[in-house]
């Protein structure tokens, strides 16, 4: 591996790898299982994916897409339709039904409604997992219990209070918050909902990145409705990875004859993938994790999703906080015919780390190495809105997390 070091981001390309080792549960079929489901409630619609073509005239490549899954749900973030699936599949065994023969609305037929309100889904969560599981259980009449790391913002918690969930905030990190959930979920027999993975819990994670699944799908309709056959590149966030395991997983399925390259980016101080791939193997990062990107906050990495992602992701980039916030101003105030994104923390880092290596000379070699060039379709998803208001006018308004 070659490992780049520069002031805000440090890049490792990734040894070269099979890309065969393709998901039987991520594919165009489950994609589309996903789909006759999900498109059952009133909720859903396709998000927007936006091209920003005066910006890859800026950057010299031939395409940047940005999905922006803002619009997903009306829960300002992409979580909501991974949850939404994997509730339903949980809720189909559990009751004995088939999910390609069920829709939404028959979770609310009084004999089976009734069944649903004896349900309790617990869950750790920094923000957007658990506003999307307290949105699925409060339409579905089940009881929601949250609980959340130390130094979450009052809008993240207030957010999911309001959609009728118990929330408690630790004392905690993350992963010590969830391993705190994992013991009450025990003693109360509740219903472990959760999009991360460790030996003994594999299933709900995998559904939750089977659901996720929709969003590649949309993604390639939509570009080849704009006349683009595929992305070239694929740079994508991760926390645990339960999202990049889904979506990287579908493109793998899809296109295994033309692979795109594909890029992780994480905050620096909760790298688990970068630093696994530095070491060779499975490490955890530990500490406070301290990001502005509370939902990329995770220091151990979903271990259903470290295998394939090892051997499908060609790089990852460990970012400061400044690589996010300088990608949430450049969305928030778009150029020539281009579209505005509103793009929160967690949902900008890819862009921002684009933006980084196409804009400044420092950061050529990271260009190079990811072979970014006018032939590049690039594709990212901006995974929230602006989930923290407050951070986000600080950011985009004020300035804050400058490079400069």
């Amino acid at each position: 591996m070659q490992k780049n070091k520069s002031k805000h981001c440090e890049y490792i390309s990734a040894e070269k790898k099979s890309s065969k080792m393709e998901c039987d549960f991520l594919t165009a079929k489950s994609a589309e299982k996903v789909y006759d489901f999900v498109s059952t409630s009133d909720d859903y619609s396709c998000t927007p994916l936006v091209a920003l073509d005066s910006l890859a005239d800026r950057y010299g490549v031939k395409k940047i897409y940005v999905k922006d899954e803002s619009k997903r749900m009306g829960l300002n973030a992409f979580k909501g339709v991974g949850v939404f699936y994997g509730v339903a599949r949980i809720i189909c065994e559990k009751l004995g039904l088939d999910i390609s023969e069920t829709s939404f609305s028959d979770f609310m037929k009084p004999e089976i409604n009734e069944k649903l309100r004896k349900l309790t889904f617990i869950a750790a969560t920094d923000g957007n997992h658990g506003n999307g599981l307290a949105y699925v259980t409060k339409m579905i009449g089940c009881k929601c219990v949250i609980y959340m790391p130390k130094n979450t913002t009052k809008p993240r918690v207030d957010l999911i209070r309001e959609k009728g969930a118990e929330v408690f905030v630790t004392e905690y990190n993350y992963d010590d918050t969830l391993r705190l959930v994992i013991d009450k979920a025990a003693e109360s027999g509740w219903v472990h909902f959760q999009d991360q993975a460790w030996e003994g819990y594999k299933e709900i994670t995998n559904l939750i990145s089977e659901g996720y699944t929709i969003i590649a799908h949309e993604c390639m309709k939509q570009m080849n409705e704009d006349g683009v056959s595929q992305p070239t590149h694929i740079i994508l966030q991760a926390g645990a990875g339960t999202f990049a395991f889904g979506i990287l997983g579908y493109f793998v399925n899809v296109l295994s004859d033309s692979k795109p390259q594909m890029i992780i980016s994480e905050p620096k101080n909760a790298n688990c993938y970068y630093q696994s791939a530095i070491k060779k193997e499975y490490i955890n990062v530990t500490g406070e994790l301290e990001t502005i990107m509370a939902g990329l906050a995770v220091g151990e990495a979903n271990i259903a999703a470290y295998d394939y992602l090892y051997n499908w992701v060609d790089g990852y980039a460990s970012c400061d906080d400044v690589v996010s916030a300088r990608g949430m101003r450049i969305l928030a105030n778009p150029i020539g015919d281009d579209k505005k994104v509103v793009s929160g923390e967690s949902g900008a880092l890819g862009f921002g780390l684009l933006s980084m290596i196409c804009d400044h000379e420092d950061y050529s070699d990271i260009k190079e190495k990811c072979n970014i060039d006018e032939n590049s379709i690039v594709l990212l998803i901006s995974t929230e809105g602006n989930t923290d208001p407050e951070m986000y006018e600080k950011i985009v308004w004020n300035g804050a997390y400058n490079i400069i």
